[in-house]
């Protein structure tokens, strides 16, 4: 068996790692997004195409219609977890105590929750097979 010299060997993050870090599901190494999440001006602001190995993000027109249901299921679960935590750690507090810090959380994961949700949707649902050839990273 050939042992790879430690400077070339590639290194690529495991499919849960990759769809967080927001990777290319091709080659796990080119960024989908142009700017860090903490751009807030700039958040959605992807690439048409993979840094690294080409392949185009938008496998089909309108193929991102589908990660704004994902969006929505991350979100509704989000309103259900701050729900019953609130419930259960201040003891059924009136109304008021639902609506604002539930409102103000979603609108600040809206950055995340916009990046994750196409992530996973392409990961999962893309149909694109992961090609370790293609990855440049190096250990």
């Amino acid at each position: 068996m050939e042992k790879k010299d430690s400077q070339t060997a590639t290194y690529a993050p495991k499919k849960p790692f990759a769809m967080f870090d927001g990777t290319c599901p091709q080659c796990r190494s080119g960024n989908m997004f142009k700017y860090s999440s903490m751009k807030i001006s700039k958040f959605d602001e992807m690439h048409t195409h993979c840094p690294n190995c080409n392949l185009r993000f938008e496998v089909e027109p309108g193929f991102w219609y589908g990660a704004m249901f994902m969006s929505y299921g991350f979100t509704i679960l989000l309103l259900i977890v701050m729900g019953f935590s609130i419930f259960y750690l201040f003891n059924d507090p009136s109304v008021m105590y639902y609506i604002v810090p539930i409102t103000v959380i979603s609108i600040l994961v809206v950055p995340f929750n916009f990046r994750i949700s196409r992530s996973v949707y392409l990961h999962l649902f893309g149909f694109i097979k992961y090609k370790p050839e293609l990855n440049k990273k190096i250990k």
